[in-house]
C-alpha cells in the first residue's frame, strides 16, 4: 500500500560499514539518508522489555535512528498506536497525508494546567437534608468542576452554631468528603459569647443578615455588633447582606476596625458601594456568583418562576452589566452551590438556590473565550484571593488540567450533584475539565470521579505526621534536572528490588499543609498563626549530613523541600512556615560559614545562571557568592555583552540559559518581565528585581535582618522612608510583613508615597498604617528605620529627580530622637540619605544587612535547587 504513494528504497540498517568487505556495501547507509534529510518521516518503535541491559552500556540502532531524526528535525513517530492510525488514515484517504514538518508535536487537545480551585461558598446540606446533597455527592461535583477545596456553610439541620454541632459537622465531612474542605460556623442571636472559641477550627463565621434558606438570620444590629466585636479580627467573617444591610454591616465593621467579606454581590448599587468603600480604604472583600454574572431577569421565563428562585434574586440586565464593569473590585468567584431536588423546585413553595459546582469553571472559561475575562482573572479570583482572604493552605501536588478547545453543552444528565439539574442546562461552552489531581492522586478524569468518600482533608485540622517511605516523593514531576530524575527512578527501582519500598496498599494519603492554623495563644503574636506540621529539625550538626537530609526530597520535613523546582517570583508565594524554614537554614549556613566550616558539597556540580538586565552589585554578587559557597558554579549574562544587543528576546534568552543551568536568577527593568520569563523556563527562576515591581529575595533578607538584629518581628513598628512609589524593595517587604503583627509608617517626598494598591492590600490584611511628613514625627515610635534612595533612573528629567532629593537624611543628631534599640536598614546603594558619620553607630545595620543577604540566598538556592543523594 505504501509503495503506491511513497518512493521506497532499501537501505542498510547499520550506520556505517564495519568492515571493508561488508556484504551489504552496495546499499546506502541509514545515516546518510538522515544527514541529507532525504526522509520525510521516520517511524521507529522503541525496544520493549529491554530492562535487563543497562542503558549506559547498550545503545540500539533504533535509538541512534531516533536520535538522528530528532537532531536533523525529521518528523518522528515512536508510538505503535499512532503508527497504526497514520497507516489507516492513508488507507482511508487514498493519498499522502499532509505533513507539517516544522511542527515538533501536534495534538487535537490544547491542555493547560491550572491550580486546584477553591470555592469558599457551598451548601452541602449535611446534616439534615441528604436527599438534596451530602458531602460525598457534593465534593464529587466539586472535583468534576475542577474545585479541589470547598468551604461548607452552616445553615444545615441542625444549624452549626456550637461545639457539639460543629463536631458532628466535622465528623460527617471527614467520612464523606472526596476533596479537601473547611467548615463554617454560624452566628446566632445567642451564641456570641462562646462561638469565637471555634475560630481556629472553622473556615470563618457566617452571619445571615437577610432572608435565606434556613433559620440563622440575626434579628437586630445589636447581635451583629456582638459578633463583630468578639470574633477574632484575623479570622474571616462572611456576611449574607443585601442592599441596606450590606451598607450597615460595612459601616459597623469599619467602626470596629475589622475586615469582613460580603457574599454573592448581585446589584449595581451594591458593587458601587463596595467600590467606594475600597477606594476609601475600608477593609472589605466580596464575591460574585456565576448565576448573577451569566443570568438575569431576562432568563426568568425560560427557567420558570420556581426554578429561578435564588437568594439574592436574579437581577436586571443593568445590574448584571454593572458586575462586569466592576470586575476589578470583585475579589472572589464563588458558586453559592445550593442544591434542591427538581420536585422541590417545581413545588408551590420552591426553596431558593442553584447547584453550581460543576458549571462555574466552564462558564468562566467561556467568558475567557469571549474576551470578557482572562485566565489570570480566574486564577486570581478563584484560587489566590480565596487562599489569601480565608487563610487557606496550599494543596501540594494539586492541579487541574483543562481542555481549552473542547466545545460542549452543559447537560443535566452528566451532573454528579444529587440535584441532577442546572439553570445552565443546554448552555454551550468552550473549555472542559479533563483531569484533576489532588495531593498526587488522580481524583477525576474525563467524567469519572476516582477518589472515595473520606479522601478529602480538613484544612483546618491538626494533622499528624505521616510515616513516609524513603522512596515516596512529595513534589510534582518536573524536568528541573533530567539526570537527577532518571537517577531517582533507578534508585527507586533498586529499593523496590530489595524490599524496602512501600507498596501501594500502604501508601499514606495523609496530607500536610504549611499554613495549618492552630496556635491561638497570646504569645503567638497574631491570630491563626501557622504551626509547623513536623518536628523541627535541629540543624547544628558538625557535619553536612543533617543539611543534606534537610534538603533532600525524601526528607521527613514536608516544608524543607516545598520549594524544590519552584519559581520564586513574588513574596505572595510564602507562608509563615516557609519563612521559618528559610530563616532557620540561613542561620545554620551563617553559623557554618563564620566558623569556617565548608558547605561546598551541598550544590556541587550545579550551575546558576545570573541574568541581569540592570546593573547590580549586592544582589548579583551575593547570589554568585551564595552559589559558590554551596559548591556550585555561576554563568553570567547581561544586556551589554550578550545577544540581547543583536535583538534576542527575553523569552529566547531564558530558554537558552535554562538549557545550561539548574537555576536562573533574573533581574529586568520591566515590571512583570520576570513572571513572563518564568513561563518560558523549565528550570526554577528567581526574581532578582523587576523594575518597580517586586524584589522578593530582598524582602526575605530584610525580615531575616530584623530577626537577627532585634530577635523578633512581631510587635514592631517599621518606618519606611524615601522613594516608596518606585521602590520595589519596600513593595515586597510590605507585602511580606503581612505575615506578622507589625505597624508600618511611611515618610516620603510629595508624589513618591506608597502606592494605593499596596496600601489597600495591607489594609485588607489588618496591618496598621500611618503616614508622616517628616522622620522626626515618626522616629519616637520606630523600631526599624528602613531608608531607601531616591532612584534617579525612575525619573524622566534631572530636574524632577533633584526636586525629590535631600528631604530626609539620617544623621547622628537626628538619631538622638530614636530609642537605643532602633536599627537603621537600607537596601543600598545609598546616595545621601544616610550620613557617613552615622556608619559607626551600632544601630547602623545596613552593611550587616548586606551580609545577611548572602546567607538568605544560600538558603533559598539550596531549597530551590535541592540537595540530591550521590550514593548511586
Amino acid at each position: 500500500m505504501l509503495s503506491a504513494f511513497w518512493h521506497v528504497e532499501s537501505v542498510q540498517w547499520t550506520f556505517d560499514k564495519t568492515t571493508p568487505d561488508d556484504i551489504n556495501g552496495e546499499l546506502r547507509h541509514l545515516a546518510e539518508f538522515l544527514a541529507n534529510k532525504q526522509f520525510d518521516l521516520v517511524i521507529n518503535l522503541p525496544m520493549r522489555g529491554g530492562g535487563v541491559r543497562r542503558v549506559s552500556s547498550f545503545m540500539t540502532h533504533g535509538y541512534r535512528t531516533r536520535r538522528l531524526a530528532v537532531d536533523y528535525s525529521i518528523p518522528l513517530v515512536t508510538d505503535v498506536k499512532c503508527t497504526k492510525l497514520l497507516v489507516e488514515s492513508m488507507r482511508v484517504t487514498g493519498r499522502n497525508p499532509g505533513m507539517k514538518t516544522h511542527t515538533d508535536c501536534m495534538t487535537s487537545r490544547r491542555i493547560v494546567k491550572l491550580p486546584g480551585f477553591i470555592d469558599v461558598h457551598v451548601h452541602l446540606r449535611e446534616p439534615g437534608a441528604t436527599h438534596k446533597e451530602d458531602f460525598a455527592s457534593g465534593t464529587a461535583a466539586a472535583l468534576a468542576g475542577g474545585v479541589t477545596m470547598v468551604c461548607a456553610m452552616p445553615n444545615t439541620n441542625p444549624s452549626i452554631v456550637d461545639r457539639d454541632t460543629f463536631n458532628q459537622f466535622r465528623e460527617l465531612a471527614r467520612l464523606g468528603a472526596r476533596c479537601d474542605y473547611a467548615l463554617y460556623v454560624g452566628a446566632s442571636d445567642n451564641n456570641w459569647e462562646h462561638v469565637h472559641e471555634l475560630a481556629t477550627q472553622a473556615c470563618g463565621l457566617k452571619m445571615y443578615l437577610n432572608d435565606t434558606f434556613g433559620t440563622l438570620r440575626l434579628s437586630d444590629m445589636a447581635a451583629w455588633q456582638r459578633h463583630l466585636s468578639r470574633w477574632p479580627k484575623r479570622a474571616p467573617i462572611v456576611c449574607h447582606a443585601e442592599r441596606q444591610s450590606m451598607a450597615a454591616v460595612m459601616l459597623l465593621a469599619h467602626l470596629l476596625e475589622r475586615p469582613i467579606h460580603i457574599c454573592h454581590v448581585a446589584r449595581k448599587e451594591e458593587i458601587q458601594l463596595i467600590r467606594a468603600a475600597k477606594e476609601k480604604g475600608m477593609r472589605v472583600t466580596c464575591e460574585v456568583c456565576p448565576h448573577h454574572l451569566f443570568l438575569s431577569t431576562r432568563d426568568l421565563e425560560r427557567l420558570g418562576a420556581g426554578m429561578a428562585e435564588v437568594r439574592p434574586l436574579l437581577c436586571s440586565p443593568e445590574d448584571q452589566e454593572a458586575l462586569w464593569e466592576h470586575m476589578e473590585y470583585i475579589d472572589v468567584f464563588a458558586t453559592d452551590h445550593a442544591p434542591h431536588t427538581l420536585e422541590e423546585k417545581q413545588s408551590e413553595r420552591p426553596p431558593p438556590g442553584f447547584p453550581g459546582l460543576e458549571t462555574i469553571l466552564p462558564l468562566l472559561l467561556q467568558a475567557v473565550h469571549e474576551g470578557r475575562l482572562t485566565m489570570e482573572d480566574i486564577k486570581r479570583k478563584f484560587y489566590r484571593n480565596p487562599r489569601t482572604i480565608f487563610n487557606l493552605p496550599e494543596q501540594p501536588q494539586t492541579y487541574v488540567e483543562i481542555d481549552l478547545d473542547e466545545e460542549w453543552t452543559i447537560s443535566n444528565n452528566e451532573l454528579k450533584t444529587k440535584a441532577r439539574w442546572s439553570p445552565f442546562n443546554g448552555t454551550k461552552v468552550k473549555g472542559r475539565v479533563h483531569r484533576v489531581v489532588l495531593r498526587g492522586e488522580v481524583a477525576y478524569i474525563d467524567g469519572q470521579v476516582l477518589v472515595q468518600p473520606g479522601y478529602g482533608q480538613n484544612v483546618r485540622a491538626k494533622i499528624p505526621l505521616p510515616q513516609k517511605s524513603e522512596t515516596e516523593g512529595n513534589d510534582l514531576p518536573s524536568d528541573t534536572d533530567v539526570n537527577d530524575t532518571f537517577a531517582r527512578l533507578l534508585t527507586e527501582g533498586a529499593l523496590a528490588g530489595t524490599g524496602t519500598g512501600t507498596g501501594t496498599g500502604s501508601r499514606s494519603t495523609t496530607v500536610h499543609f504549611e499554613d495549618d492554623a492552630s496556635n491561638t495563644s497570646p504569645a503567638a503574636g497574631s491570630f491563626l498563626r501557622p504551626v509547623s506540621p513536623s518536628p523541627r529539625l535541629r540543624l547544628d550538626s558538625s557535619s553536612n549530613a543533617t543539611l543534606k537530609e534537610y534538603l533532600q526530597k525524601n526528607s521527613p520535613n514536608p516544608v524543607a523541600h516545598c520549594l524544590v523546582g519552584k519559581h520564586v517570583i513574588s513574596v505572595d508565594m510564602f507562608g509563615k512556615e516557609h519563612l521559618n524554614d528559610i530563616f532557620n537554614l540561613a542561620q545554620l549556613l551563617k553559623s557554618r560559614v563564620t566558623k569556617d566550616r565548608p558547605v561546598d558539597d551541598l550544590l556541587r556540580g550545579k550551575i546558576m545562571a545570573s541574568i541581569f538586565y540592570e546593573v547590580s552589585t549586592r544582589t548579583q554578587c551575593s547570589f554568585g557568592a551564595a552559589m559558590q559557597r554551596l559548591g556550585g558554579h555561576v554563568i553570567n549574562m547581561d544586556q551589554v555583552t550578550s545577544s540581547v544587543k543583536k535583538g534576542e528576546t527575553l523569552e529566547d534568552s531564558i530558554k537558552v540559559m535554562a538549557s545550561y543551568a539548574d537555576v536562573l536568577v533574573l533581574r529586568h527593568p520591566e515590571p512583570g518581565a520576570v513572571a513572563r520569563a518564568a513561563s518560558f523556563s523549565r528550570k526554577p527562576l528567581i526574581n532578582a528585581g523587576d523594575g518597580v515591581g517586586e524584589h522578593p529575595t530582598q524582602a526575605l533578607l530584610d525580615v531575616f535582618t530584623i530577626r537577627e538584629e532585634i530577635g523578633t518581628v512581631n510587635g514592631l513598628t517599621i518606618t519606611m522612608v524615601g522613594d516608596l512609589k518606585n521602590g520595589r524593595t519596600v513593595h515586597s517587604l510590605a507585602r511580606l510583613l503581612t505575615l506578622y503583627n507589625v505597624t508600618l509608617q511611611y515618610v516620603a517626598p510629595p508624589g513618591l508615597g506608597m502606592p494605593d494598591a499596596i496600601m489597600r492590600y495591607l489594609d485588607q490584611r489588618g496591618v496598621t498604617q500611618r503616614t508622616f511628613d517628616s522622620i522626626e514625627q515618626a522616629l519616637p515610635s520606630t523600631d526599624v528605620l528602613y531608608m531607601t534612595r531616591i532612584q534617579r533612573e525612575r525619573f524622566q528629567t534631572e530636574e524632577e529627580y533633584k526636586r525629590c532629593c535631600g528631604h530626609f537624611i539620617v544623621t547622628p543628631k537626628l538619631m538622638t530622637r530614636a530609642n537605643k534599640r532602633t536599627i537603621v536598614l537600607h537596601p543600598l546603594p545609598r546616595v545621601e540619605e544616610i550620613s557617613r558619620d552615622f556608619d559607626s553607630d551600632p544601630r547602623a545595620a545596613y552593611f550587616r544587612q548586606a551580609e545577611y543577604g548572602m546567607y538568605i540566598r544560600m538558603s533559598l538556592l539550596a531549597m530551590v535547587v535541592g540537595c540530591r543523594s550521590t550514593a548511586l
